[in-house]
């Protein structure tokens, strides 16, 4: 595709000045075509969009103050990004709207991560609620390329990916808001996909067992 700062056929360069409103019109119109038509950027422009729709009673400069910027960037990458999920996940982990708040706000913190099951992930354990007593529950980070190995559920489990996105090994990918559960006896493994790093709640009913050895984390 064609348009100012649209690099890799994907609009990362650009998303900052298409929330202001400030890309030219044609750049504008070949942003919006490429939204249609790519998952990757839908997902990575639904993180932009409450600040977006922050802004659309203000008159937006040609060129913002850098401040407006910095802002904005704020509310995309800083601790608050994910509250837009508080509902979800205090229904995914039964718990209060204002714990789930707590929840999404400790993603910021780099004490509240543990090493993962497998290199080049991490996992942030949960407290779940009584309706979910008994089972393991916590947000699983996976960086971009890095792939969980095939495993089959003993049990029942949730998935509700927050943030980034995996694929699973058949090809089904899983974006920002949507969910996956997975039946007793499934099985599957799964890779993160490019862009930011895969942020994935999930419940765990009972045990996995893999049928790859895990490569131990560092």
């Amino acid at each position: 595709m064609t348009g100012r700062h649209v690099t890799m056929n994907h609009l990362d360069d650009i998303l900052p000045e298409w929330a202001l409103g400030t890309l030219d019109a044609a750049t504008a119109e070949v942003a919006e075509r490429h939204l249609t038509e790519c998952a990757r950027c839908r997902a990575e422009a639904l993180r932009w969009v409450p600040a977006r729709e922050g802004l659309t009673a203000l008159v937006a400069p040609v060129e913002p103050p850098p401040q407006v910027l910095s802002r904005l960037m704020e509310q995309v990458e800083g601790p608050g990004r994910l509250a837009r999920f508080a509902d979800r996940v205090a229904a995914f982990f039964d718990l209060t709207r204002e714990r789930a708040l707590e929840v999404l706000a400790a993603v910021s913190d780099p004490a509240a991560w543990m090493p993962g099951p497998v290199e080049g992930s991490e996992l942030m354990p949960v407290e779940a609620g009584p309706a979910r007593e008994g089972m393991l529950a916590g947000i699983l980070r996976l960086h971009p390329g890095v792939r969980y190995p095939t495993h089959t559920h003993h049990g029942r489990e949730w998935n509700l990916v927050l943030e980034g996105g995996f694929r699973e090994d058949d090809g089904h990918e899983v974006w920002p808001g949507e969910e996956l559960e997975k039946t007793e006896s499934s099985a599957h493994g799964f890779t993160a996909l490019d862009g930011p790093a895969c942020l994935c709640a999930s419940v765990l009913e009972g045990m996995a067992s893999f049928e790859e050895e895990l490569a131990a984390p560092e």
